[in-house]
């Protein structure tokens, strides 16, 4: 390489499916090696799904390491608009965590949903019951965890039912004695266990309840955390946090993932009418931000057929997506105007009515955060009841 000339441009691609993060490094490592800081290299992320579509409209070839850099290079050449990586590790660091906290609130979801499948093996009426508010609070824990102590409650009377369990949750239950009265029905109605499969519940129970405090735990501290960072570095999040509704582990999981607007304003647009590139608006930087979340809803057409039915694309960044809805979710309730376009959406929608009035909130909800994000400013008091 040292006898190239400067002017040379030398393209080299790296294929396959590391890990998000672990790319980003390896770019970085590429962009800091002294070897190659004459040639002034500028390093490109594209989506493999581009690559994969764009072979499909060349002649069959085999698919292996000497040939993909090919169909790579050739994708790349013939993109427009084309915004050069930069390594950021201002967003990364925030980013890793927001990521780690979606994983592990999704890990607890599933978690608690396999419990409660045990818990109707073991106890069937339990849940139809609803002895606590809470199945997983911890007086319910507490007597799910000793079968024993069930047992014995089992055969108290209502009364002194209802002073124990008062007893055991240190005076907190609002009606011991309506708390006792479900307890005892949810014993009483439940399928009897064949006394050889009892420990085997028993045991699964036990274990799942420790994954899931365990889990609990470790999203309570990475929380602070995430509250700690964001406030002290990034006063992006604070503009999120300031619409109602939208909590700091929603703000800090979106900005880090929008990694600020200056990526998706860059980038020209193809103006048809003059026949020209031109810079975006800040309208198609919306829409370039709910498509890179994937809250959009791919058009299809050819001539006269458009189809009714436009499913949502769910496609590119899935974090970024999960913590809109998240926010969304939080916003309807708060905020009146998102609370009408709700109910709207969702008197409009066939079926699974929620989901998508919740999905549309959300592709809404992206016009403010951007708007926010490009002004700078905090979100204003007299935009509640717009």
């Amino acid at each position: 390489m040292s006898r190239l000339q400067v002017s040379t441009k030398v393209r080299f691609s790296s294929s396959g499916r590391p890990h998000y993060f672990l790319s980003k490094l390896e770019f970085n490592q590429l962009a800091q090696d002294p070897s190659l800081a004459e040639f002034h290299p500028r390093q490109l992320l594209i989506n493999a799904g581009w690559v994969k579509w764009f072979k499909k409209s060349m002649p069959p070839d085999h698919k292996s390491d000497s040939s993909d850099p090919y169909y790579i290079a050739e994708r790349l050449r013939s993109l427009p608009g084309k915004y050069w990586w930069q390594f950021d590790e201002h967003w990364l660091a925030l980013r890793i965590r927001t990521r780690l906290h979606a994983h592990l609130s999704k890990s607890l979801v599933r978690e608690k949903s396999y419990y409660q499948i045990f818990l109707f093996l073991s106890h069937s009426a339990y849940t139809q019951a609803e002895p606590f508010s809470d199945i997983f609070g911890v007086l319910s824990q507490t007597l799910l965890d000793q079968p024993e102590l069930l047992v014995e409650l089992e055969q108290l009377p209502n009364p002194d039912l209802a002073a124990r369990l008062d007893e055991l949750s240190l005076h907190h239950l609002r009606d011991p004695l309506q708390t006792a009265t479900h307890l005892k029905q949810a014993l009483e109605e439940s399928f009897p266990v064949p006394a050889n499969l009892q420990p085997a519940l028993q045991d699964t129970l036990h274990r799942l309840s420790l994954i899931i405090q365990t889990l609990q735990e470790q999203i309570q501290t990475l929380d602070a955390e995430i509250r700690t960072l964001a406030q002290n570095n990034y006063p992006e999040v604070a503009y999120l946090q300031s619409v109602p509704g939208v909590g700091p582990i929603s703000a800090s999981g979106i900005a880090p993932e929008i990694a600020g607007l200056q990526r998706f304003e860059d980038p020209l647009k193809w103006d048809n009418r003059r026949n020209a590139y031109r810079p975006r608006t800040l309208r198609e930087v919306e829409d370039a931000v709910a498509k890179f979340a994937g809250l959009w809803w791919p058009q299809n057409a050819s001539g006269q057929f458009v189809a009714e039915d436009r499913p949502l694309s769910k496609r590119s960044n899935a974090y970024l997506r999960y913590y809109l809805i998240l926010a969304a979710d939080h916003m309807r309730r708060d905020i009146p105007s998102y609370s009408q376009f709700y109910l709207r959406k969702y008197a409009q929608a066939t079926k699974h009515h929620h989901k998508r009035a919740l999905a549309l909130t959300a592709r809404k909800a992206v016009g403010l955060f951007v708007e926010l994000l490009h002004h700078h400013e905090d979100f204003r008091p007299e935009e509640l009841c717009a």
